[in-house]
């Protein structure tokens, strides 16, 4: 009995830090299930999620890059905020009391492999309820947000675990810290981005489930797109 207990917690273990084999979710409840070390959101329409704000315990904000929505209900419900310009979202910043979201996205061969929300384009004074166009955006030209990497509460850099084959063709395996801890996700996906909140809880925006159909990766769902937002339970701090 006692070897039965040691090998079922060895592959507790080992689940919550490497990929699920088999990763196709239920046709009948999507990734709307519970999970040990994640809280796991989906948008509310058939499109990825690009960037998240906010807390998860109060207001939570995300963009598909042309909308924004928020919940007060850890994701139950979600409700349109008025932005509604047709201008494609990069991320979400914020500068004192103020909310900014970034209309640009941008790299440079200066600094290799990182990738940056920029130019901000709205703001917003309610917590991103309700938004505003920026009269002298040019005050705000230094204003840029990472997209694939973010730091935890304690400075540890947390990017984007991205691997390329011999032709070029990458994959997304989850998250990767800059003292060499690897963090895999229940299933596998196109990640978005990385940002941590104030309590130092790791979220990662990502596309709709992923899997390998006939050996083609697709969507797992035939007509369910919508993007997943991955939020640790517990801070990640190294």
């Amino acid at each position: 009995m006692k070897q039965i207990l040691l090998a079922a917690a060895a592959f507790i273990l080992l689940f919550s830090c490497k990929k699920d084999e088999n990763p196709t979710p239920a046709p009948d409840q999507g990734f709307e299930m519970q999970h040990p070390d994640w809280y796991i959101l989906r948008a509310p329409d058939n499109r990825e999620i690009q960037a998240v704000y906010g807390d998860i315990d109060g207001t939570l904000l995300i963009t598909d890059r042309f909308r924004i929505y928020y919940t007060n209900d850890r994701g139950k419900t979600w409700n349109q905020a008025d932005y509604n310009t047709g201008i494609g979202l990069a991320g979400f910043t914020s500068r004192n009391d103020t909310l900014f979201v970034l209309d640009t996205e941008t790299s440079t061969t200066a600094d290799p492999g990182n990738r940056y929300a920029s130019r901000p384009y709205y703001f917003s004074v309610d917590g991103g309820i309700k938004w505003q166009k920026l009269a002298r955006s040019a005050d705000y030209l230094d204003m840029k947000k990472p997209i694939n990497f973010a730091h935890s509460g304690n400075g540890i850099r947390f990017s984007i675990d991205k691997v390329y084959d011999s032709f070029g063709n990458s994959e997304d395996l989850g998250v990767k810290s800059e003292s060499g801890r690897r963090i895999g996700l229940p299933w596998k996906h196109q990640l978005s981005s990385v940002y941590f909140d104030g309590k130092s809880r790791l979220h990662i925006t990502a596309s709709a489930p992923l899997c390998d159909k006939n050996g083609k990766v697709d969507f797992c769902g035939d007509k369910d797109y919508r993007g997943t937002l991955y939020i640790s339970k517990k801070p990640v701090d190294y």
